[in-house]
């Protein structure tokens, strides 16, 4: 598609419904990562999930993201991808890395004041009893193994433009082939294929996760 339709497609975008679905997804997104600053909301670099989504769309705008409408006929589906693909980037860049956490000792101590207090929450019936250092442990340690299979699983199809968006579809809870092949325009047959393509990358990744896990318990 020539450069002025791909322009016409962006001016007649609903931008107001676009940005607020696209932070949205951003904050959503930032909220599935372990962060340094310890708040989803600070991100390295000084970044918040708003700047992401809004770096997303200047990117489109600028050109320094292609966008096909051929290809990818959904334009925030498209641009959910880029925001993706920008955190992710992002949790493994080195300022992330050398960002370090609150000191451990202030953090238990604020939790062991909160937990003093008594608040309308912790007099209800249904108010939840803190988890214990060792459950804590446990759920740290899932949620990190999960976020690392993700990212292993993103990064063996990077570049990959179709397993990409395939992958965000099914992370966005789109998962029937044939919402899939809605909303990316793709033949249904083509869905199936690459859903076979990509269950076999996960496959391989968590069966090598299996045996780390199997050689650790050793």
């Amino acid at each position: 598609m020539e450069s002025d339709e791909v322009l016409d497609l962006l001016e007649a975008a609903d931008w107001d419904l676009i940005i607020t679905e696209l932070t949205r997804h951003a904050i959503w997104r930032a909220r599935r990562y372990t962060w340094a600053t310890g708040d989803t909301n600070v991100l390295p670099k000084g970044k918040t999930p708003e700047d992401i989504a809004l770096d997303a769309i200047k990117k489109i705008w600028l050109g320094q993201r292609e966008w096909d409408p051929n290809k990818y006929p959904d334009l925030l589906l498209h641009l959910k991808w880029i925001v993706t693909s920008d955190i992710d980037h992002l949790f493994k860049s080195w300022e992330h890395k050398k960002t370090t956490r609150l000191n451990s000792i202030q953090s238990n101590e604020t939790t062991a004041d909160s937990q003093s207090e008594i608040s309308p929450q912790s007099i209800s019936p249904t108010y939840n009893i803190p988890l214990t250092p060792e459950e804590e442990l446990v759920s740290s340690e899932e949620r990190e193994a999960a976020n690392a299979f993700l990212s292993q699983l993103r990064d063996s199809v990077s570049g990959d433009d179709e397993l990409e968006l395939l992958l965000l579809c099914l992370e966005e809870d789109i998962d029937k082939a044939s919402d899939i092949a809605r909303e990316t325009g793709w033949d249904i047959n083509k869905v199936y294929n690459l859903k076979r393509k990509l269950g076999r990358k996960a496959s391989k990744i968590g069966k090598v996760y299996a045996n780390n896990t199997s050689s650790g318990r050793r």
